[in-house]
């Protein structure tokens, strides 16, 4: 007990917590006390019109409008500063520069998107709206492994590992000691003794309770390369929400991993925390992972203040004998399109037979949710799995204040019974699939780096959909009477976090 409490007491995530709460605590008491003046109460109530007004305007989410004009309405004098701090998204030029600007480099994808006259039109659409927003290419001659659990990706990995001969490029949100860092840093160590350049990066918040604040500085101390994303500040500051949660393992440019997994015990049941952890990842072999180089190499050299030339990492394999496309795209909160969102409206929309979704988050915008409910009221099979234990208590339920309306219009949702579900995929019409990073909720779609992986035409879309039947046969499916039968203090909660799902 005393031990729990000491490491309790000493990370790094409960003083930031505890910090937080702390300044959250003394802005209300300040703010309150200031407006006892009758000429600050009527400043901070302008001020409330005036942000009001501002958020109206706002090209954003409407649901995301209306939950911080709730939110003002609720604290009418509090909240205002609260937006100022946490709801403005759209970084000035300062703050970006801050954060960093990722957007790809296009001077290396300015080659049309040639794709065969065969291919689905919908789809064909998707790979070029994607191409326009991001820059990059689908290719061609690709060879993809897909991993419904981690056990297999982790000596995969470390095979591809001892393999290198150039480069290793890392990005992580969650780093973690244990079984599975151990053995991939001492591999990557020794990687590097042989002369590959090895570059690390990880996001500060997502490791924040397992690594120490100088963890980067050891990993250089190792003979690595290494940079923490956007460090934890210990103060209230709107860069707090942007995080970096993209997954790559790129190996010379001609190998890259990807997918739900984190390098950390628990995403191969290492470690035991939320009962059976059934996750996902992808190896895919070929031209598309200098899709992935690019994303790494934008993060790092924006980190380093640097402009090397790409070029220098570009793949030396040459095309696989593969069917179908394969194309890689990342996803940023510092530029004005929702890339992920709308990648999979479009292939929710476009679905002809069925739809069928995983996700451990299921917070959906208004225009997700119509196209969900569209696609099922128009005779498709839509499907969602999501977790039966959940990891964070407080967004499961607001994702479980989302099954009702739901499965009231034709869905039909199957919580995964073993456990934590961290798998984010969708398969469609057996002729396309999405594996990636991204959630369904807010934060993937509107605040985080992300990336994706759109397939088509390729045998991983049969292996996403294997794996999406596996977890729907091991799943608890939602019907209206089981989600009727819940008490009244449990719907009071879910409709209040529901209110609020936007701006959490």
């Amino acid at each position: 007990m005393l031990k729990k409490l000491f490491k309790l007491l000493s990370s790094r995530l409960f003083w930031f917590v505890l910090m937080m709460a702390v300044q959250f605590v003394l802005l209300i008491a300040a703010v309150v006390y200031a407006s006892n003046n009758t000429y600050v109460f009527i400043f901070f109530f302008a001020l409330t019109l005036v942000m009001a007004l501002f958020i109206v305007t706002r090209d954003e989410s409407t649901d995301y409008k209306n939950a911080w004009l709730l939110i003002l309405i609720v604290f009418p004098l509090v909240g205002a500063v609260l937006y100022l701090i946490f709801g403005n998204k759209k970084l000035g030029r300062r703050g970006r520069r801050k954060l960093l600007n990722t957007r790809p480099l296009r001077a290396f994808e300015a080659d049309r998107l040639e794709l065969d006259d065969d291919l689905d039109s919908s789809i064909a659409r998707q790979m070029s709206y994607i191409k326009r927003m991001t820059g990059f290419n689908a290719w061609k001659g690709n060879e993809v492994h897909y991993y419904p659990y981690g056990d297999d990706f982790v000596e995969d990995a470390l095979s591809e590992i001892a393999k290198a001969e150039r480069f290793i490029f890392i990005e992580y949100f969650i780093l973690a000691p244990g079984k599975v860092w151990d053995r991939v840093l001492d591999a990557l160590e020794a990687k590097s003794k042989e002369g590959v350049i090895v570059r690390i990066l990880y996001d500060d918040l997502g490791s924040i309770n397992v690594l120490s604040v100088g963890y980067h500085k050891m990993l250089r101390s190792r003979g690595l390369e290494a940079h923490v994303f956007n460090p934890v500040a210990f103060h209230m500051n709107p860069r707090l929400n942007y995080r970096d949660h993209r997954k790559i393992l790129d190996i010379d440019g001609n190998v890259c991993f990807t997918g739900g997994l984190n390098l950390a015990d628990e995403y191969t049941n290492d470690e035991i925390r939320f009962a059976y952890w059934k996750d996902n990842a992808i190896k895919i072999k070929g031209p598309v992972v200098w899709n992935f180089t690019q994303l790494f190499l934008t993060t790092w050299n924006a980190l380093e203040h640097s402009h090397e030339d790409m070029g220098l990492y570009r793949p030396t394999l040459p095309p696989l004998p593969s069917s179908g496309y394969v194309q890689a795209f990342g996803d940023s909160p510092v530029e004005d399109e929702e890339v992920a969102r709308n990648v999979y409206i479009q292939a929710v929309n476009n679905a002809k037979r069925y739809v069928w979704i995983v996700t451990p988050y299921l917070v959906l915008d208004s225009e997700m949710a119509s196209a969900l409910s569209l696609a099922a009221g128009s005779g498709v099979d839509v499907r969602i799995v999501t977790p039966a234990i959940p990891d964070k208590k407080t967004v499961h339920e607001v994702t479980r204040s989302m099954y009702a309306k739901l499965v009231a219009e034709g869905v039909r949702i199957y919580e995964f019974a073993p456990g934590f579900i961290h798998a984010k995929t969708l398969v469609s019409d057996d002729s396309l699939a999405i594996v990636g990073t991204a959630n369904l909720d807010y934060r993937s779609f509107y605040l985080h780096f992300e990336l994706s992986v759109l397939f088509t035409g390729a045998d991983v879309v049969k292996a996403v959909k294997d794996d999406t039947i596996y977890a729907m046969e091991r799943g608890d499916e939602q019907d209206l009477e089981k989600l009727g039968d819940v008490s009244l203090v449990t719907r009071i909660v879910r409709t209040f976090l529901g209110f609020f799902a936007p701006a959490l």
